[in-house]
């Protein structure tokens, strides 16, 4: 009889290496702005998945009541960071008001813009009768654009910049994880996230120059450079 293996896939790993693939596919066809701006939104769309997929496996690491992890599962994506720091730590919460905060708030508007469908205001330069160029709101933090259709390279490097910023915000300076604690929770296969039941997604070295070059530091969790 053929044993079977159950995994609990949660999917950070796939987020994290599509939203990398299409970063740097984005800053590779930089020349075709159409194709460039296309893998662009794909590659911040994943990016913005990592915050609620890192603060559900928290929560799911706290082995929680259903009932109460029920409760939990509704809070927005900063509150149950805060209340896994509350709960699993003596005297531990986020500190409010820090720029890492502001780009999280900032982060779930534009999350919220794209699922939520609502209208964007675009200005547009230049008389009606010549040639017009449009201009697109930005958000008062990380001036990047809050309308989808304007995103660019630029927008996907800033955004990523800035959810890895705080994640390493809140894993090593806040949870005090090693980079292979954090592995065994995000990568982790258990039914309950937080045991040695998890594997590291592979990326090449080439990669990983590329993205310290553009600011992106992944060294807050276990990844096989390759």
């Amino acid at each position: 009889m053929t044993d079977v293996h159950i995994a609990f896939e949660r999917n950070f790993d796939t987020l994290l290496l599509d939203s990398v693939d299409f970063l740097l596919d984005a800053k590779d066809q930089h020349p075709d702005l159409d194709e460039s701006r296309r893998a662009a939104r794909v590659a911040i769309m994943y990016t913005l998945l990592l915050l609620e997929a890192a603060a559900n496996t928290c929560i799911e690491h706290l082995n929680l009541e259903r009932a109460i992890h029920n409760e939990i599962d509704r809070l927005p994506v900063l509150s149950k960071f805060d209340f896994y720091l509350r709960t699993n730590f003596r005297n531990r919460s986020l500190d409010r008001g820090i720029h890492q905060i502001e780009w999280v708030k900032e982060l779930k508007g534009l999350r919220d813009g794209t699922v939520h469908l609502k209208s964007h205001k675009v200005k547009w330069n230049g008389r009606p009768d010549e040639s017009m160029t449009a201009e697109a709101e930005r958000t008062k933090v990380l001036k990047v654009a809050t309308n989808p259709k304007f995103w660019s390279v630029d927008d996907a490097v800033i955004i990523a910049k800035a959810t890895h910023g705080f994640l390493h915000y809140f894993f090593k300076e806040k949870c005090k994880y090693s980079p292979k604690k954090v592995a065994s929770l995000l990568f982790s296969e258990s039914d309950t996230p937080g045991d040695d039941n998890h594997f590291c997604p592979c990326l090449y070295k080439a990669t990983k120059s590329q993205l310290l070059a553009l600011g992106i530091d992944l060294t807050y969790i276990k990844v096989a450079w390759v």
